[in-house]
């Protein structure tokens, strides 16, 4: 070997030795930096003409498991979403309470039917009178706590969304520009170890925030995009965006079109999201959240249709009525037309005392005298005659309907009135039996719907009212894989308030077999529905509703001509969503709580006249048998239908939640372990291990040291030669 090239190798050598050094100084001194990896120092064989002439420096490069990093970012991803899924779970439960807890649901049902069997020993009590009240005003109270909670959760969830696109747009810009940097120095020689560290960085954030894949191209560059392909970075980051709503209803759904999309530039991705935090609050807005809903919904609308229904068939005297508003609004009361059947209703005028000043059946062709069929309005006309004529203080009483359509009943006077009593056949007195009440809704001689009670259907003597949303009318809940189960196809008329007979060629065909999805589509596709009637199909729980919306705010119904198999076997009727955020004590009774209906019409058997007891508890024992016995609930998210009491589908609902937010708990530990093992298996091999540090800084050193008593020896040979040339 020449002494040119053994200077040569001796050179190469040390500045070989010193790079090694530099990284692992490099190395030691961040070995508490955040998302550093350890820096290998690779080097090769130096030749020349086929000689030795030292070595030089290959690259230095990260130590990093790729497989790893993609296994451990997926794991981040999915203990990101159930994290956030805990998050909101747990605020829940903190709102639902427990079923052992004084303040919950279920113990809030329980003081309602405690107080209602304490009224009915003695409903005289104005002590007992207020308990009931109280205790029915806590207990809409809570629905309303519980409705109106899940609500805001869902706002926050969407605002959230909103926050986290900032964030990912914020990621994808600095994974761009990371991409840029690590190019140019790639392709200038330069060192791209360091660059590569800060996009894992960044890819690890962006992991916890939605799910991604990536691969790396030949220039070093990244390219990121979801699960479903969508690219999120390549040679330029991506949009990503969504805008939140700023109040939140619980009819509104992504599904229905009313929560804005997560778009990555112009592609929807809101239902291909797999994982991260975003998933989690897609989740929670769109599915476990309103899961929840429908059931306190349920809730609120069972508890209202069952203790509407016997409040309705009693009185409260000595509080006598003679002005009344009923609560069911009706779509056009000059329209729509009534038939009763199974049972006769009694219309009872009374004195002051409670005896009766006189009564008539509706039907009564020598009194009231309504014929079955006829309309709304004009029942109202023929009750309004027949109590002008029963005594003179009465000339003035009206009975007719508002510009709402609720039934308006004002006697003129406080020296009388009014009650209402079903009874079982035209025999006066005969036994108490809800009448059947058949509304045809847009006066084609078909009866659409069937209601329980005179009373009850007409909303006068209601104990909790409700604002339903009469824009919107919804199916049952249905399995996720349900047909039409009619025998033939029939035919759906959609009418409104400015359509009373109607939407003119707003007709559709379903047939047997149809899935709701079809039957939404079928609705949309028809021209003279469009601009007045939308529908979607809401996923809920495992199953789904189709929903038929007014697009103009009008109060709509759907019916069916020629009978009623598809809307039955549909369940189609006026939606149950967001009751619970309106039900409340009916405000009369607020007022006067003496006006629970305690009592019943009865018949004196000697005089052959009706009159009202102050001390009778009929109904009020009723009334607290009704809180205690089984009622048909009707699927609402994960519950299913059947039959139970108010208070245990209270406890189901409080222990339905706290499960889910258990298993969420218990999810969110076991993906922390597995994405926290995960991460300390990088670890131990990407990170710094001082002790490995110190032997490869003892092996450069001594390299170092030789390659320089290389460059000594080389130059004393060099001076004995010049030595020798002198």
């Amino acid at each position: 070997m020449s002494l040119t090239l053994a200077l040569n190798a001796a050179v190469t050598g040390l500045s070989t030795a010193q790079a090694g050094l530099d990284v692992i100084s490099s190395n030691i001194a961040n070995v508490n930096t955040e998302g550093y990896t350890r820096k290998v120092f690779d080097q090769n064989t130096l030749v020349l003409a086929g000689k030795g002439a030292g070595v030089q420096v290959s690259q230095i490069r990260n130590n990093v498991d790729q497989n790893l990093l993609q296994t451990m970012r997926t794991e981040r991803s999915a203990s990101a979403n159930s994290t956030v899924l805990n998050t909101y779970l747990q605020q829940i439960q903190d709102t639902f309470g427990t079923t052992a807890s004084q303040s919950s649901l279920a113990a809030k049902v329980s003081q309602l039917a405690q107080d209602l069997t304490t009224f009915a020993t003695d409903p005289t009590t104005a002590t007992g009178q207020l308990q009931v009240l109280q205790s029915g005003q806590a207990l809409a109270s809570t629905i309303n706590n519980l409705g109106n909670t899940i609500q805001q959760l869902r706002v926050n969830a969407d605002r959230e969304i909103a926050g986290a696109m900032s964030q990912i747009n914020s990621i994808l810009s600095n994974i761009s520009k990371l991409n840029d940097g690590i190019a140019l120095n790639q392709a200038t020689n330069r060192g791209v170890a360091d660059l590569e560290d800060k996009r894992d960085v960044a890819l690890n954030q962006l992991a916890d925030l939605m799910d991604i894949r990536y691969f790396n191209n030949a220039n070093g560059t990244a390219t990121v995009f979801t699960t479903d392909g969508t690219t999120l970075v390549d040679s330029s980051p991506t949009n990503v965006s969504h805008t939140p709503l700023t109040i939140v209803n619980p009819t509104d759904a992504y599904a229905a079109g009313t929560f804005n999309a997560i778009t990555v530039g112009i592609r929807d991705v809101t239902n291909s999201l797999r994982s991260g935090k975003l998933k989690g609050l897609v989740d929670l807005r769109d599915d476990i959240l309103p899961d929840l809903q429908s059931q306190i919904d349920e809730m609120a609308s069972a508890l209202q249709q069952q203790i509407n229904l016997v409040h309705n068939r009693g009185v409260g005297f000595p509080s006598m009525v003679n002005n009344v508003t009923g609560n069911t609004k009706f779509l056009d009361p000059n329209t729509q037309t009534v038939t009763f059947s199974g049972a006769e209703t009694n219309v009872v005028l009374f004195k002051p005392d409670g005896t009766e000043l006189s009564s008539s059946r509706l039907l009564d062709a020598g009194a009231i005298n309504f014929t079955n069929g006829g309309t709304l309005a004009s029942m109202a006309s023929q009750v309004q005659s027949w109590i002008q004529t029963q005594d003179p203080q009465l000339a003035n009483a009206s009975v007719s309907f508002t510009a709402d359509g609720q039934l308006a009943i004002n006697l003129g006077t406080d020296g009388f009135g009014i009650g209402f009593r079903d009874e079982q056949t035209a025999t006066k007195g005969s036994t108490q039996t809800d009448v059947s009440v058949g509304l045809d809704f847009e006066g084609d001689g078909q009866i659409d719907k069937s209601y329980k009670g005179f009373s009850n259907f007409l909303g006068l003597n209601d104990f909790y009212t409700s604002g339903p949303k009469l824009t919107e009318w919804s199916s049952d809940f249905k399995p996720a894989n349900y047909t039409l189960t009619t025998t033939s196809a029939a035919t759906l008329s959609f009418i409104d308030t400015a359509n009373v007979t109607g939407i003119a060629g707003g007709t559709i065909t379903v047939n047997p077999g149809d899935s709701l999805k079809t039957i939404r589509d079928k609705i949309n596709s028809n021209a003279a529905l469009q601009g007045t009637i939308t529908a979607s199909v809401v996923p809920e729980g495992a199953g789904e509703r189709l929903r038929v919306t007014s697009v103009l705010g009008r109060q709509i119904a759907v019916t069916q001509q020629g009978g009623t198999d598809a809307i039955d076997a549909l369940g189609l009727d006026l939606t149950d969503a967001a009751r619970s955020q309106s039900l409340k004590v009916n405000q009369t009774l607020v007022y006067n709580p003496a006006a629970i209906a305690h009592g019943k019409i009865q018949l004196d058997p000697l005089l052959g006249t009706y009159f009202m007891a102050n001390a009778d508890n009929a109904n009020a024992l009723e009334l607290s048998q009704m809180m205690t016995s089984q009622v048909t609930i009707e699927a609402a998210g994960s519950l299913a239908a059947g039959s139970i009491t108010l208070g245990d589908y209270a406890s189901t609902i409080i222990a339905r939640s706290a499960s889910q937010a258990a298993v969420t708990k218990t999810n969110l530990q076991q993906q922390r372990d597995l994405a926290s093992a995960l991460e300390q298996k990088q670890s131990q091999l990407s990170g710094v291990n001082l002790d490995e540090e110190m032997s490869q800084l003892m092996i450069y050193q001594n390299s170092y040291a030789a390659s320089a008593k290389v460059i000594s020896a080389t130059k004393s040979l060099f001076d004995i030669l010049n030595n020798l040339i002198d």
